[in-house]
């Protein structure tokens, strides 16, 4: 492929030298660019070099080294097509092959979670545009209109093959948006044998949408249909805005303290600030979820909800997510045998702030369980919570049919 000019948004390191090493690469390729991540054992300086030319990017790392060997490298990877640590110079340098024209940004990651220093480099599409959304009044549950969004990527297609619908009377469907929790860096919480609650969630998410996409009046997409990184704010911007979401359903398999807890739980936003709850463990549930964009790499920015019009939105939507996710809880009794709480709960998570939408986050079990770790990695087991979720959206449809969709004609 033709090589073209590439943009450069470099983040220039800390001014301390340090001789660090490569300890591991990884890489993910999604909608909304391309991501390398480079594990290091302690900080770094780096630079991006003026040597860079249309198809290659060149970052500086003064006495970098490394033990990785060529085919441990990632390639052909989304934008990228090789990597590779040239340290023949006196200063060694990162070389990264493109493939397309492409806006990269280069930044340093401290010790976070399970991870140590991290050098990230994102690549996104150059074409990408940040337009600004004004707010809407919509009625409650109903679709956004159509302001554009920022940062855009290409819509996650709904699950292919689905059944053919037929339709008894005309009426739009309704647009439900299933958000799998984490996703790329951010693995989430991890069970006892080592499974990532990403894969968990993004396993259950497609089994919700194929259900959904199987029945009459209802059209499901979901945020990310494979193993990449979404800021908490771009998921509920892509669900209202791109996908024009009536419904936006976040799936998580979290962790607890104790091995002992167990059993499913659905969360609504909480209107009385951040840092209320209706409950400790919903609190510190919001808290643990909150912090993924620092997991991923996302610099932290106030996500308050501080315009009136937006509040009221949020406030006129907010009793609809309390029923459905009612409905959903009576659903999933049966399939998870143990409800962690038979009410739904209240807290500030930031992926639910999004005026117009119902808005709920479920988590299907607790993947620190390990006897909940075998449920939620088994594939039948999966489609079995799908289908109870899935039921619980559909009978919140037929009990509060929004006017025009098939489910206000039927």
């Amino acid at each position: 492929m033709k090589r073209v000019l590439v943009f450069f948004l470099c983040c220039i390191s800390l001014s301390t030298a340090y001789a660090a090493k490569i300890v591991g690469v990884r890489s993910w390729s999604g909608p909304e660019g391309t991501r390398l991540v480079l594990e290091l054992d302690g900080s770094s300086d780096y630079r991006v070099s003026e040597d860079s030319t249309p198809g290659r990017l060149i970052v500086t790392m003064p006495r970098a080294a490394t033990s990785i060997e060529g085919p441990r490298w990632p390639a052909r990877v989304g934008m990228v097509d090789a990597v590779r640590l040239d340290a023949t110079p006196a200063t060694p340098r990162l070389v990264v092959d493109l493939n397309r024209e492409a806006e990269a940004k280069v930044f340093l990651l401290g010790p976070g979670g399970s991870y140590g220093y991290r050098l990230v480099i994102d690549l996104a599409p150059h074409t990408t545009v940040i337009p600004v959304a004004p707010p809407v009044i919509t009625q409650a549950p109903a679709p956004a209109a159509a302001p554009t969004p920022a940062p855009a990527p290409t819509p996650v297609p709904a699950p292919e093959n689905r059944p053919r619908k037929s339709s008894r009377s005309s009426g739009r469907n309704i647009v439900v948006t299933i958000d799998p929790g984490h996703g790329g860096e951010d693995p989430g919480a991890i069970g006892p044998s080592g499974n990532f609650e990403k894969f968990v969630t993004l396993a259950i998410g497609k089994a919700v949408a194929e259900y959904l996409n199987s029945q009459d009046g209802i059209t499901a997409r979901m945020t990310r249909d494979s193993d990449f990184f979404i800021p908490l704010q771009r998921r509920r911007q892509l669900a209202r805005y791109d996908q024009k979401a009536d419904i936006f359903v976040s799936i998580h398999a979290d962790s607890a303290p104790s091995r002992q807890a167990r059993g499913a739980s659905v969360f609504a936003l909480s209107l009385k600030g951040a840092n209320t709850a209706t409950s400790r463990f919903a609190q510190m549930l919001a808290e643990q979820e909150n912090k993924s964009d620092l997991v991923g790499g996302v610099v932290a920015e106030s996500d308050d909800i501080n315009n009136v019009l937006a509040d009221m939105l949020v406030e006129g939507t907010l009793k609809h997510s309390l029923e459905m996710g009612r409905i959903i809880l009576g659903e999933l009794r049966p399939t998870v045998g143990k409800l962690h709480n038979s009410n739904v709960e209240q807290a500030g998570f930031a992926v639910l702030k999004e005026p117009g939408m119902v808005s709920l986050l479920v988590e299907t079990g607790f993947i620190s369980n390990p006897d909940e770790e075998m449920q939620l990695t088994d594939p039948a087991y999966q489609r079995e919570l799908a289908k109870a979720v899935g039921e619980g959206i559909l009978n919140f449809c037929r009990q509060f049919p929004v006017p025009g969709t098939y489910f206000a004609r039927n």
